[in-house]
């Protein structure tokens, strides 16, 4: 009798203390309004604030994924170039309309080449060794509606594959810093246009 009143106080003992553990782990982490404790939020802020300043750390190469990644959006977004109604095979302007219909065999190259582009300006181990922008695009005469059209295309891209919006936004933001680049030939073809038209008015 006596050693089963022993264990019976051992048990009750035991559930005290495990009684006692619980209570001061929970007004540990809580205070007397209810609310978690100041100490618990500080720490979690700091952690969340450790994770996004090595993210702030890395390049946009890295946050996109690395050049796999990249490969996969550009490979999208040249695709759905194709097909775009102001910007592909049935653009309006002759030079697309011809590259999209007729000169298809070389998008595998181009793709390498845009592929190569972005992960260059994104910060990543690669040097990009095509024409200048300026030069590639002139005698497509990319108007600045044709390049919104393919920008829209790239942000399709993007949310495809669920970049993050930041990244999203800093690819977009470097696309777009080249927009006079890319429709430099379109506004030399107006000029000459113009200049060709007041030379005939003069003849007259």
């Amino acid at each position: 009798m006596k050693s089963q009143i022993k264990k019976t106080i051992a048990i009750l003992l035991a559930v005290c203390f495990l009684v006692s553990l619980t209570a001061t782990a929970v007004s540990a982490a809580y205070n007397n309004s209810g609310e978690p404790d100041d100490q618990e939020d500080k720490v979690v802020n700091e952690t969340c604030k450790e994770v996004n300043e090595g993210n702030q750390d890395k390049s946009l190469y890295e946050r996109l994924g690395g050049i796999y990644a990249i490969a996969a959006v550009v490979n999208r977004f040249s695709d759905t170039i194709v097909n775009d109604p102001i910007a592909g095979k049935n653009s309006s302007n002759p030079a697309l309309r011809d590259w999209h219909n007729n000169k298809l065999n070389r998008l595998p190259g181009l793709k390498f080449m845009r592929t190569l582009w972005v992960a260059a300006v994104s910060g990543g181990p690669f040097t990009y060794t095509g024409k200048n922008l300026a030069d590639a695009h002139r005698d497509l005469r990319i108007s600045p509606e044709e390049f919104d059209a393919v920008a829209a295309d790239l942000e399709e891209a993007l949310d495809y594959y669920d970049v993050p919006e930041q990244e999203k936004g800093e690819v977009l933001a470097a696309f777009a810093a080249h927009k006079d680049e890319v429709t430099a030939g379109y506004f030399e073809a107006k000029l000459n246009e113009s200049v060709n038209n007041t030379t005939k008015c003069k003849q007259y």
